[in-house]
């Protein structure tokens, strides 16, 4: 079957800005909606709670360098620059999938819109069968976040191309190493007009509680974006151990106490001290009786242990 060519939306992006706009007869600007907004705010409103903003600038400068290195082996051509060599796992890998899998990509960063609700976006990847991909660099890869963004995704794709119909959903996962190639579900035309629908009026989405395997998978992926997470904050604990020491070394020295930074954070130095603490297990093992008499019992809930092969 011949391939149609790909309709162009009339929507610019402002990749410095992440603006999405058109610009009228009379030069007036009309400003579009992103869907990772939308999503963020209506799906996932607590996605990131608690996450410094530097690291996630870290990350998504990261992730954006990444999925142009990617694109530069498909159709999108991207200059060198310095520190490029340290994606070139991901890179390979990329590529890597796509040759297994027979995957022949004909559009990045396609633009798709939807003039009536003003919302707007690009598609990582489009392939010769009209299937539609995200690349994710995250430390776990969140299927149901992609497959709320793809589902929006194919929904303005089918308006915008007429007689076009999106084919497979797929998240392309690279994480230095390791990487995977993962379809996901498809939500019903009805299901992301009410996305839209709730995001226009400032609603939040409440998702009916899976059962059976769903579940499972559901407390799995949860669980994992949480040792995501996690590794995050470790990774930049270990950074920060070896600065906050050579500070505290640095007002020890001078007898400084405390002080306050330019952005009026306030930074106290604490001296060491001694501190008393009961040995309950010596004190049960040479005065069970007197143990007894002060100790207390508390229920323990009943809770499940979810553990990673990776």
């Amino acid at each position: 079957m011949a391939k149609k060519e790909l309709k162009q939306s009339p929507v610019t992006f402002d990749a410095v800005a992440h603006d999405y706009f058109v610009v009228g007869a009379d030069f007036e600007t009309t400003k579009y909606s992103g869907v990772t907004g939308i999503l963020k705010g209506v799906v996932y409103p607590n996605e990131y709670d608690g996450v410094p903003e530097e690291v996630l600038a870290r990350a998504a400068a990261r992730g954006t360098r990444i999925h142009e290195l990617c694109q530069a082996t498909d159709c999108v051509a991207t200059e060198p620059q310095e520190g490029d060599d340290r994606y070139q796992a991901e890179v390979d890998n990329y590529k890597s999938l796509k040759d297994t899998h027979g995957i022949k990509m004909i559009a990045n960063e396609y633009l798709v819109s939807n003039d009536e609700w003003l919302v707007a976006s690009s598609i990582d990847c489009v392939d010769d069968q009209y299937n539609l991909y995200d690349i994710k660099t995250t430390y776990a890869l969140n299927e149901g976040y992609v497959s709320w963004q793809l589902s929006i995704y194919a929904y303005m794709f089918e308006l915008q191309n007429p007689g076009l119909v999106a084919g497979k959903l797929y998240a392309i996962w690279l994480r230095g190493e390791e990487a995977k190639l993962v379809e996901v579900p498809r939500h019903s035309a009805e299901e992301v007009e009410h996305i839209i629908e709730l995001w226009r009026a400032g609603e939040t989405y409440e998702a009916p509680l899976p059962s059976g395997e769903s579940l499972i998978k559901s407390v799995i992926e949860a669980r994992r974006e949480i040792a995501g997470l996690k590794a995050m904050i470790s990774n930049i604990e270990a950074v920060l151990t070896p600065l906050e020491e050579q500070l505290q070394s640095d007002m020890e020295a001078k007898g400084t106490k405390s002080f306050t930074a330019d952005d009026g954070t306030k930074v106290t130095y604490t001296p060491a001290s001694t501190t008393k603490r009961l040995d309950s297990k010596k004190l049960e093992s040479e005065q069970p009786d007197i143990y007894k008499q002060y100790v207390t019992e508390t229920e323990r809930k009943a809770m499940l242990r979810v553990t990673f092969s990776r």
